[in-house]
């Protein structure tokens, strides 16, 4: 069969990022014809989109649904709108003669909702979908017979239960022949590498833990540097981002990597998502002699009585010990994200962030970079029991439009950061 996998299209509102799902898809699938398109490097997508169906005239279109939304309540984009849109010019094109499967996290959050609001996807393919898709594509006539396939039956919408998750290691290395690299080789964290999948950490308006279960499932250090060592002899890319959760969980992995990296000699530049904890002058200089050109940190509070109700392991001490530690450190620049308004906010908590951020800018200067954000409610998350309880939300209300938490008793300080950020032109 012809098999035409398709990112998902954010509307020029974001930068581009490598469909690294995809490739992993591509090195698993064997015996299709196969091709990729990525709306979000193109400078015409709907022209440019139907003259590859034209031209290929796929059986199966597959979309990559990654985000749903940009999550930041102060500019709120909502993507899966163009999902529909996308549909419009494949059916325009290849009518019923093509079969649409969709898949990927921001439908595997939604997937009865997305199920029922766009009634011409033929099939979903629910998580880790590099053994869920080969075994569909060989029983597209008995999906039932296949675990984690949202598909239609008389009318209404079947599951056919959770299917196992891959065992990573034991996969290929994710295929990127096809891809047009060089469109996202100087775009910053584009392109991704991963090492792992899961995360054991119980954040309580995270959905990781959910999408990619709570265990660990590591990908050998050597594999992940050969991976690394191919997208720069293959393909001269020597900038990329280690896409996991958290990079140094389990922190002996991250050494590993750091150091195979090291070892090999590899010229490259990368930046990654740590954990506060677990950043100690030895292993930050590592990291930096390995590469790493930017440290992403997502605290989300700098008080412990909020750490401890957004479920975070790291306190204060461990933010604040982690900072003095990077200041230490030149050549690496320092990214922060912490939410405006959680819950147990209060007035003393905000004027603690804003003295760090205002001592951290004048410290660090241009190394360092703060995000502040709204909480999205997910599903299966305990923010979103929280938001029933509170009446936030309705139970049984959908969640694919954004709401946001906030919390009502100090919801002046939001507006305050909204008009902090406007004024920095963030």
């Amino acid at each position: 069969m012809k098999i035409l996998f398709v990112q998902g299209y954010l509307g020029k509102d974001e930068p581009p990022v490598f469909p690294l799902g995809l490739s992993c898809l591509a090195a698993s699938i064997k015996g299709h014809s196969i091709e990729f398109f990525d709306p979000n490097v193109t400078k015409d997508y709907a022209a440019e989109f139907e003259e590859r169906l034209s031209r290929f005239l796929p059986d199966i279109l597959g979309i990559s649904v990654r985000n749903i939304d940009s999550t930041n309540k102060r500019k709120t984009v909502f993507y899966y709108k163009y999902l529909s849109e996308m549909i419009d010019i494949v059916k325009s094109i290849l009518g019923s003669s093509v079969k649409i499967i969709v898949g990927g996290a921001g439908f595997s959050m939604f997937p009865q909702e997305i199920m029922e609001d766009e009634t011409r996807i033929d099939y979903g393919v629910f998580l880790e979908a590099e053994q869920t898709l080969p075994k569909l594509l060989q029983n597209l006539d008995k999906p039932e017979t296949v675990k984690g396939i949202f598909y239609r039956k008389n009318g209404k919408i079947r599951f056919t239960g959770h299917p196992e998750k891959p065992e990573i290691n034991e996969s290929p290395l994710p295929d990127r022949t096809g891809f047009p690299l060089n469109l996202y080789k100087n775009i910053p964290d584009a392109i991704g590498v991963e090492t792992k999948r899961g995360c054991e950490f119980n954040c309580i308006y995270c959905i990781y833990g959910f999408l990619n279960g709570k265990k660990y499932r590591l990908i050998d250090p050597k594999k992940v540097v050969d991976d690394i060592a191919s997208l720069k002899e293959e393909y001269g890319i020597r900038d990329f981002m280690f896409v996991d959760s958290v990079f140094n969980i389990p922190l002996s992995h991250a050494k590993s990597i750091c150091k195979e990296i090291i070892e090999r000699g590899l010229d490259v530049s990368w930046s990654a998502w740590f954990h506060d904890k677990y950043l100690a002058d030895e292993f930050v200089q590592l990291v930096k002699e390995a590469g790493c050109n930017r440290i992403m940190l997502s605290p989300d509070a700098l008080s412990d009585e909020i750490l401890i109700r957004l479920g975070k392991s790291q306190r204060k001490k461990d933010i604040l010990n982690t900072y003095n530690t990077l200041k230490r450190v030149d050549g690496i620049e320092v990214c922060y994200n912490f939410f405006k308004n959680p819950p147990g906010q209060s007035t003393y908590s905000f004027l603690k962030l804003l003295f760090f951020y205002i001592k951290a800018k004048l410290e660090l200067k241009k190394r360092i970079h703060f995000e502040f954000n709204s909480i999205r409610i997910e599903p299966k998350t305990q923010l979103y029991e929280i938001a029933l309880k509170e009446g936030i939300i309705e139970r049984g209300g959908s969640l694919l439009y954004p709401k946001y938490y906030t919390n009502t008793a100090t919801s002046f300080i939001e507006k305050i950061f909204n008009i902090m950020l406007r004024l920095k032109g963030a």
